[in-house]
């Protein structure tokens, strides 16, 4: 990790509470920090922490490039119709995209970003453990925990973008995994190794929060920061990043075992979407990110004008970010968008599917009037919005356990048909009203998978990484779909493996070639 990464740290970020606004301070090197700054008090951990948080809904991160911009783009979930983002929906399995000057300083602010807010992190668990004393009841241990996962998640995210994890990468230096705030210079851990400390950070989390009240049912508290526990990087959330470190790490048995320990959670605490919430005549009661099964998600407090910018008002700008629904010449038709669905002439499963039906807004283009045009409405801010739906971008959900248990499953050459029941669950609570067969073979089990993660995960940056982690089986980007709703795919599982990692910034690799 470079030398000046570790002392561009805060840039005056604004917390937005439920009760008051905060400019934040720039954090002096660690020397100072303590006597001058923030961490003196309780509320100044607490602040820190949420400011960590905060930091991650810029647009360059969080708030676009990471959920629905940058690599959804780069799967191919949109047509080139964006001018910001046609360099990417052109690009062709070829690492050379990562070059351009429209694409490479985006790059660049996803690794310079990630560590600066991992930077704030550390301070605050540099600290902590001397200043146990001035905490009450369990934010101590709230406060640590939280700071683990979250150093974990950061960590897990960066090796995602800029390593790959088959046997002969997993040895080799991969990215720094930065634990301590310091102006030193910070050498790259192996890919094995990187996946350890994630591991190990989270296991620590999860022991620190114990006591979180989530564990319990509680979501709601009258205290400020122990409310909109299911926002925040809680216990189950730990549990779920365990499930996708576990995937990462090709270790099935304990993938499964973290998933399912959401999932046994799951209808309690994080309760599958009220279809009811989805078909109201008035878009500000609708819930868009089907927010009761978000394990971890973030407040963007600017998401409406976000979602404006390049989804609901973007077509006049040339930003906004659609997808061809079919293409029809005489009586041939070629389905793109609605045929991912399941939706064609002669397949109709997925019209009744939430994200299809509720989740899609068709949006005729005028350029290309033969044509329909879809947007996703998921981050839809109306007037008015519902606050117990507003402002969320999700980085974690249930469905994803659901995913991992069957996926684990396979992998194991398991109980298929268990295997095929988590798949089930998710599509009922989809609105898909038949179930599939419990006789899929393996390879359509997979295909059945891949399928999920391509449909639920839109908007959400997941499906880059889900055939990354893959490549060798392999998992590919579809293109288009025949009437019976047969997919056809890309050969990019075949691209050179500098396709499926980002170049790491010019002053990284001087200190860590």
């Amino acid at each position: 990790m470079t030398r000046f990464k570790f002392i561009i740290i805060f840039s005056a970020v604004v917390l937005v509470t439920a009760t008051s606004c905060k400019k934040w301070l720039d954090v002096q090197p660690k020397t100072k920090i303590k006597s001058e700054d923030l961490l003196r008090t309780e509320q100044g951990y607490k602040d820190a922490l949420i400011g960590a948080y905060t930091m991650m809904t810029t647009e360059s991160l969080y708030g676009r490039e990471l959920s629905f911009g940058f690599f959804d783009a780069l799967a191919k979930e949109y047509d080139a119709t964006s001018n910001a983002y046609t360099d990417l929906v052109n690009g062709t399995g070829n690492a050379n995209v990562y070059k351009l000057t429209t694409v490479r300083p985006r790059i660049d602010q996803f690794w310079g970003g990630l560590y600066n807010i991992n930077a704030n992190v550390n301070n605050i668990l540099g600290n902590i453990d001397a200043d146990s004393a001035i905490f009450t009841g369990n934010n101590y241990s709230i406060v640590k925990g939280e700071a683990l996962a979250l150093r974990a998640f950061l960590h897990l995210e960066v090796f995602k973008m800029f390593a790959l994890n088959d046997s002969l990468s997993l040895t080799q230096p991969a990215i720094p995994y930065v634990k301590t705030l310091s102006t030193g210079v910070t050498k790259a851990s192996t890919g094995a190794q990187v996946l350890a400390y994630v591991s190990q950070d989270l296991q620590d989390a999860a022991t620190y929060l114990q006591k979180d009240p989530i564990i319990n049912g509680q979501k709601k508290s009258s205290d400020v920061f122990l409310n909109d526990r299911n926002l925040r990087l809680n216990y189950y959330a730990v549990k779920g990043l365990q499930a996708r470190t576990y995937m990462w790490r090709k270790d099935y048995v304990n993938a499964l075992a973290a998933a399912q320990a959401v999932m046994s959670a799951g209808d309690q605490i994080f309760p599958w979407v009220n279809p009811a919430n989805l078909i109201s005549s008035d878009n500000k009661n609708i819930d868009f990110t089907f927010s009761t099964e978000h394990l971890f998600a973030l407040n963007v407090f600017n998401l409406q004008t976000i979602s404006n910018n390049w989804f609901i008002s973007a077509l006049t700008s040339g930003n906004q970010l659609s997808r061809k629904g079919r293409t029809q010449s005489g009586s041939s038709i070629t389905y793109y968008y609605e045929g991912f669905f399941e939706n064609t002439s002669i397949n109709s499963t997925g019209l009744t599917d939430y994200r299809y039906a509720r989740i899609s807004d068709q949006n005729i283009m005028p350029a290309d009037a033969s044509s329909n045009y879809y947007v996703s409405k998921k981050y839809y801010q109306p007037s008015g919005y519902n606050s117990n739906y507003a402002a969320r971008i999700p980085l974690l959900r249930r469905s994803e356990m659901n995913y991992i248990a069957a996926e684990c499953i396979l992998n194991a050459q398991g109980d298929y048909p268990t295997a095929v029941g988590y798949l089930n669950e998710v599509r009922r609570h989809r609105g898909i009203t038949n179930d599939l067969a419990s006789t899929l073979t393996p390879t359509t089990l997979r295909t059945e998978i891949t399928k999920e993660y391509y449909k639920e995960f839109q908007g959400e940056g997941q499906f880059f990484f889900y055939a990354k982690r893959n490549r060798s089986v392999p998992v590919n980007f579809p293109t288009s779909v025949n009437s019976t709703g047969t997919w056809s795919y890309n050969t990019f599982y075949s691209s050179p493996s500098t396709f499926w990692f980002l170049p790491k910034p010019d002053n990284e690799t001087e200190y860590n070639p």
